[in-house]
Formats: C-alpha cells, structure tokens, sequence
C-alpha cells in the first residue's frame, strides 16, 4: 500500500531496520513491490535469494481496535485477499497495543511496531518472529481509566450481565459510579474496542468475553491482603456440603466462586479448591473449624472490595453461587487450572446467553431493586 505521508515512509523504514536486526544472518529485509501488483510490500530475501516472502503492509501512523475492524471489513478482504490470495499481511505502526495484538493474532494478521512489539509469519521461506516491546504507548498523554479496582469491577459486570443498547447514566445508576468516573471507563474500553460508543452517546455493542478477560488480567485473586487459606479437615467438597446445610445469616451470604461454581455450569474435571466470597472470612473459618494454611490449602475464603461480587448470585441446593461473569472473572485471573475452567464457563456462556444475561439494562435493575444489591 504506498505511504501517503512522510511519517509513514519514515514509520516503514524504522520498522525495516527493525526486522534486518531480528533476522538470521546473511538474510534481508528490504522494501518492494508484489510483480504485477501497485501494492508496496516488505520481502524477506534468504542467502543468495534462495527464497523470498513477500508481506502485503499496512502502514498507520496511529491503530486502535476500531482501525483494526475497518481494516479487515475494507481493504484487507475487500482488496487484497481478493486480488493476493493468502499473501500475509503485516501491520506496521509505532505502536500496537495489547488488544490490537489480540485482534491481529485471531484474524491470523502479523505486526511490528517500533517499541519491539512484533508477530511475523511465512511458511515458505520459514519465518516466525515473536518479540514483546512496550506495554503502554510511549507516545500517549492522555489519562486513561484503569480497568482495576472495585468501581472498574462494578462497572464490568454491569456491561457483560445485561446486554446493550444502554445509557451512560444507566450503566452508572447499576454500577452505582458516578457518571464523571463511568464517562473515562467507557472511553478506555471504547478506545480498546471493547465496546462501541458514539461520544456521549448510548453503548450499543459489548463484546462481553474479550472484556472479562481484559478485567481478569488487572486482577490477582489471590492477593494476601484480603484472602484467607485453610485446609479442610475433610477436605473442600465435605466443606460444600457442610456450607449447604448451614443455616443462613446475615445479609451477605457466603457466595461460592471460582472452580466449584465454574464446574456447576461448565464442568471440566473435578474441582480441587474451594473459593468463598464472605464478608468475614475469619469469623467463617473459624466456625467450620478449618485449618489456617500458608500452602497446600484447599480452601480460600475471600473479604470482596465491595458488594458488586456477591451482586447476581443464586441460591441453589441450599449454596449461593456467584453469578456466571463473576466466576468467569475469578477463574481467569486464579491460578493453576482455574484459568481453562474460566475458558470453558466462557464458552458455556456464549452458547447459553439467554440464560444468564439480562436481556435490557431495566432488567438488571428491576432485579437489584428486589433484592436489595
């Protein structure tokens, strides 16, 4: 595709110098041209030009998620594909970030920015370069709403449990934020193309599973300050029983996530550790007589930052379940297995959707309204 712009015939050379540094010995990168083809293109030449591969290039002197999307839906099959087959494609820019990458990798699309960041692949000559550079856009002042803590977490839940179209006022009424603070999230997650948002205008698209797991990778679960490891006597599924036939108290009951809930739903093997959400995890432990532990637990009861995690939950079988974007949230950012176990409630979850998502944001609330969360 032939640069328009200085600044990406400079973004092009830049990247060209890059890839010369990655490769083997005695190979080449250059720019040229597809033969019988106007489309500017990158060659990897091997020793004494053996074998070639050619990449059809984009060159975008900024790229975000949306770019992405109008890329693939325009020039890259409208075009290229139609008229080069399955020549690679290699994205260049300055910087690629993480959910671009993403998005690039699923649609089988190679990148190389300029802080390192790069994914190239060629079957003929062999050719596969994987490099991680910046995490962050060197470039960027703009503030940007981090998708951690208990206010981010409200607002995720809010998105992925009832679908779209919604207010803006609406998501904060349910996540109970501020509309100031919901207006920077929704921008991040918009930039991100987690969502589609018109500026100061409803959210009309959310893809729910690449959003729980953009919240799973801000979060650590396990984190020392708000969790408590034991051993159970009997072990972790005697402990679920003797959870059921407790009497219930108090206004939060102790909500079971993370394997056990996922296993409920969408069971891969048999779940080891059990997970508790409880506002008073000593208290708890201290009534089922479990044994503190620094390692080999197999039961972690967890004091939540706020209400939101037990928001949604279900009692069944006389146990609280935390609701299905809740453990999925959970599984991915655990340790061990529990990221799979994650992967596939996800995958129950796309096939069952009508399940558990409220169909309208007005659903969601009614349901808070009745119970008080």
């Amino acid at each position: 595709m032939p640069a328009t712009q200085e600044s990406e015939r400079e973004i092009l050379d830049a990247a060209v110098e890059i890839l010369s540094r990655r490769l083997p010995p005695n190979w080449v990168a250059e720019q040229a041209t597809v033969p019988d083809s106007d489309i500017a293109d990158l060659v990897i030449r091997t020793p004494s030009n053996q074998g070639q591969a050619y990449f059809l290039v984009e060159v975008k002197t900024d790229v975000s998620p949306r770019d992405v999307g109008t890329l693939l839906d325009g020039p890259w099959r409208k075009s290229w594909r139609r008229r080069m087959g399955n020549q690679p494609i290699l994205l260049v820019a300055p910087y690629v970030g993480p959910r671009v990458r993403e998005l690039l990798i699923e649609e089988g699309i190679g990148y190389l920015d300029l802080t390192g960041n790069a994914r190239i692949s060629s079957d003929y000559p062999g050719v596969f370069i994987e490099l991680q550079g910046a995490t962050h856009d060197p470039r960027s002042t703009k503030p940007r709403a981090a998708i951690r803590g208990a206010k981010a977490g409200a607002v995720v839940r809010v998105l992925v449990d009832a679908a779209p179209p919604y207010a803006g006022a609406e998501v904060a009424r349910a996540a109970k934020v501020n509309e100031g603070y919901l207006s920077r999230i929704l921008d991040t997650l918009a930039d991100e193309g987690l969502i589609d948002r018109e500026r100061s205008g409803p959210v009309t698209r959310v893809d729910w599973p690449a959003l729980l797991r953009r919240r799973s990778q801000a979060l650590d679960l396990f984190r020392p300050a708000s969790t408590y490891r034991y051993v159970a006597r009997q072990g972790a599924s005697a402990l679920l029983d003797r959870l059921r036939s407790r009497a219930p108290s108090g206004p939060r009951l102790p909500t079971v996530t993370g394997s056990f809930a996922a296993a409920r739903l969408a069971p891969v093997t048999a779940p080891t550790l059990l997970v508790v959400y409880t506002p008073n995890p000593r208290n708890l432990g201290s009534e089922l007589e479990l044994l503190p532990a620094e390692a080999g637990a197999d039961t972690v009861f967890i004091r939540p930052d706020n209400e939101f995690a037990f928001t949604g939950s279900k009692r069944d079988g006389g146990i609280a379940w935390a609701a299905p974007s809740q453990v999925a949230i959970d599984c991915l950012a655990g340790t061990g297995r529990m990221p799979s176990e994650g992967d596939s409630l996800i995958a129950w979850m796309q096939d069952n959707e009508g399940h558990w998502r409220y169909p309208t944001i007005q659903g969601l609330l009614a349901n808070e309204s009745r119970t008080g969360a």
